[in-house]
């Protein structure tokens, strides 16, 4: 296409070449000079020069473009079937389920304080007499068994008469603090029976367990190992089924001394042997 335009750009070109060519030259005039006295002939007017027609040139139109054939779209390549694919092996998975604790429930405790009385002999002539004493309980567990720690205090001193033979009383004070097991065999009888006679059975509980006790008055004092025996028995002041209790405990002491020492008194004769003890006491126990 490039080069049908070139020579059709070129074709006038040639033609206006060739027309110069075929041109004669222009013949001037060759005048001579006139003589005097004589006129000058007039000169012959000079034809035009021939010019050659213009050559008629076609416009630069730019050459139609063809459209491209209709090409019909290659036919689509038949679906090939994939092969078929082998089953994959099955594989065992195990699968770890998290462990399921079940909740620790802890073992209900109990807070008990209250007011009593001791069966003391020793320091009176005259033999046993009751001494107010001060009791505190502290427990672990309310089933069927319990751990617990106690303490009682007596205060006997001043507590001391002159009889009609002039002997005076002359008894010590003492201090306890005890670590004992619990057990309640009635715990577990008939749990879902509320009825009160039920609830009051299911707390009596025998105590075992060992202690140690100071005995003194103001000129000396001594001490002991003592075996802690008791019985107990608590009467509900609250509903059943609540979370925390209120209960009256009503409790029997025994301490059984491993030996027996001796407490000195203001003469070198006056020594009191301190032997065993029976308490009782009533107290307001707290078990939540």
């Amino acid at each position: 296409m490039c080069r049908r335009l070139a020579r059709q750009r070129m074709a006038p070109l040639l033609a206006l070449l060739v027309a110069l060519l075929a041109t004669p030259p222009r013949a001037e005039a060759q005048t001579t000079p006139a003589e005097p006295g004589e006129t000058a002939a007039p000169v012959p007017p000079t034809a035009a020069p021939f010019e050659a027609p213009p050559i008629a040139t076609s416009p630069n139109v730019a050459p139609p473009i063809a459209a491209p054939p209709n090409v019909a779209p290659p036919a689509a390549a038949p679906a090939v079937a994939a092969p078929p694919s082998a089953p994959l092996p099955l594989v065992e998975q195990t699968i770890l389920e998290p462990p399921v604790f079940e909740p620790v429930v802890r073992p209900r405790l109990s807070l008990a304080a209250g007011m009593g009385a001791t069966f003391d002999a020793a320091g009176f002539p005259g033999g046993t007499h009751a001494i107010p004493a001060f009791f505190a309980v502290g427990g672990f567990g309310d089933g069927l068994g319990g751990f617990d720690l106690g303490a009682f205090a007596s205060s006997a001193s001043g507590r001391f008469q002159v009889d009609a033979s002039g002997v005076s009383d002359n008894p010590v004070d003492r201090l306890a603090l005890d670590a004992f097991g619990v057990v309640r065999p009635a715990a577990r009888l008939a749990r879902g029976d509320d009825r009160y006679r039920m609830r009051v059975l299911r707390t009596a509980a025998a105590e075992l367990g060992l202690g140690v006790e100071r005995e003194g008055r103001a000129t000396g004092s001594g001490s002991r190992l003592a075996l802690h025996t008791g019985a107990r028995v608590e009467l509900p002041l609250t509903r059943a089924g609540e979370a925390s209790e209120l209960r009256l405990r009503l409790a029997v002491r025994r301490a059984i001394g491993l030996y027996t020492p001796e407490v000195a008194g203001a003469t070198p004769v006056d020594v009191t042997k301190v032997g065993d003890t029976t308490e009782v006491y009533a107290a307001l126990a707290v078990v939540f």
